[in-house]
């Protein structure tokens, strides 16, 4: 079994890190089940989930399209 560590976030979310993969893991890359060794509160932070999202500076000089199918024909 891989060996986790569980960490609990501000927000109530959970999280679970692989600290040691275990032979088969690494041989076959198939998951097993998890074995918990460490657990982690972090009460200062909150999951990336909940982190309001930050922008770089130069964010405002990326062009990005307004809408998903914006360069697309329409079929009607």
């Amino acid at each position: 079994m891989c060996d986790y560590t569980q960490r609990e976030y501000r927000c109530g979310h959970f999280r679970w890190v692989a600290s040691k993969w275990c032979k088969e893991y690494i041989l076959t890359h198939k998951r097993c089940q998890p074995n918990v060794t460490h657990f982690e509160y972090r009460g200062e932070e909150v999951c990336g989930e909940c982190k309001p999202k930050t922008y770089p500076p130069w964010e405002c000089m990326i062009k990005r399209s307004k809408k998903k199918n914006e360069g697309r024909a329409s079929s009607s």
